[in-house]
């Protein structure tokens, strides 16, 4: 089984080097911030690629009030976690969950300027009750197309190919039942993947209006595992690998 190949390097025998991402740099953004929501800066307009979208928004919460910031702090703190235990250097667009922002521009730019070799933006949807599910979104061309916005949408739509394939084979998760196409979409109004030159996503990790998943929100079990199928996913994109079984050949760090 894919989802059994994680298995911990041999203590006192494996160098930096030997490590599955060692020498890669990943930039995670982890959607939204807690203090959001008590500051009006956050409605000011930026350029979100040829046209202008609010700084940020507040995010959604699950029924019983978990709020999307804290979920993405905490996910992004579990895969941050993991990929550092792999050998990968870890940058985030934002230090803590009690700040504001930063704006979408800013969340897209971070990645470029510290020559991150991929990007990840974390979230939760707020979609209709019944539906399920994660979606990977990877950049469109957005409406202006000079030389200061070229996503990378070559390299991001293979890296969000890779990711989705490991969150259905590693991480057993269900693709959306609402969004996207068995579990991708495309989308050019995304400040954040709009001003990434870096192969970049967004992903909805699972829908928080509804209960079932709303249940995995707060789950550090379901954080741990999901987590691990996107280290994978990372790996696949990295190495060239466009199956899964190239999950055999690597060793990851628990």
């Amino acid at each position: 089984m894919l989802g059994a190949l994680l298995g911990a390097l041999p203590a006192g025998h494996a160098t930096a080097s030997d490590l599955p991402l060692h020498g890669i740099s990943v930039a995670l953004d982890p959607g939204h911030n807690g203090k959001n929501g008590a500051s009006s800066s956050i409605s000011r307009l930026v350029d979100a690629g040829g046209f202008w979208k609010a700084c940020d928004t507040d995010g959604t919460s699950t029924k019983s009030g978990y709020p999307e910031h804290a979920f993405t702090w905490a996910f992004v703190a579990e895969l941050q976690a993991q990929l550092k235990a792999n050998g990968a250097k870890v940058y985030l667009s934002r230090p803590n969950d009690q700040g504001v922002g930063p704006c979408i521009d800013e969340r897209g730019l971070f990645a470029d300027r510290l020559h991150a070799t991929v990007a990840i933006s974390i979230h939760g949807d707020g979609g209709p009750d019944s539906g399920r599910g994660f979606e990977v979104i990877e950049p469109g061309m957005p409406p202006r197309r000079d030389n200061s916005l070229r996503p990378n949408l070559h390299q991001s739509a293979l890296f969000g190919s890779e990711l989705r394939q490991a969150l259905v084979d590693v991480g057993h998760l269900q693709p959306s039942t609402y969004l996207g196409r068995n579990g991708v979409g495309q989308r050019s109004d995304l400040g954040g993947l709009n001003w990434s030159r870096v192969p970049k996503v967004m992903i909805e990790l699972l829908n928080m209006r509804n209960r079932s998943d709303a249940s995995m929100s707060t789950s550090a079990s379901w954080r741990k595992s999901t987590a691990h199928a996107l280290v994978v996913g990372i790996a696949w994109y990295l190495q060239g690998h466009p199956d899964t079984t190239s999950a055999k050949q690597l060793s990851f760090a628990a």
